[in-house]
């Protein structure tokens, strides 16, 4: 009997336990999720305040993290009020709190200057937004 009694309570205990690995499980990927809408956001704002009439700035939903450096790179797509558009690639960091966008790949022709009406911002999990 003591050995039925035993099997029980080390059942309920790997039950908690699994279902505990689960929930954190879930919680570090919406901080995940969270940190990158964040960085995001900020990089948002250094392109705003990088080139004059941007109208749209919208994210790509894959990215690459470089853990070394603690990067993260993500595809960007900026279209100005004239309708043109552009694809640049952005290293975005948590750390990097910058009024400027300065390190960017691609073919940019948008006039430098600052945005100041309002600009649409998809982020890449396909959230918009407007800054």
């Amino acid at each position: 009997m003591k050995k039925k009694k035993w099997f029980i309570v080390l059942l309920v205990l790997i039950s908690i336990g699994g279902v505990s690995l689960f929930t954190f499980n879930q919680n570090a990927k919406e901080r995940k999720e969270q940190q990158i809408i964040k960085m995001e956001t900020v990089t948002a704002k250094q392109i705003k305040n990088t080139f004059a009439n941007v109208a749209e700035i919208e994210f790509d939903e894959e990215y690459g993290e470089d853990k070394l450096t603690g990067y993260t790179l993500v595809m960007v797509t900026i279209t100005n009020s004239f309708g043109e558009s552009s694809y640049i690639g952005v290293n975005m960091s948590m750390n990097n709190r910058d009024r400027l966008l300065e390190s960017y790949s691609g073919k940019v022709e948008f006039e430098k200057g600052i945005t100041e009406n309002k600009v649409k911002v998809i982020f890449s999990n396909k959230d918009e937004g407007n800054l």
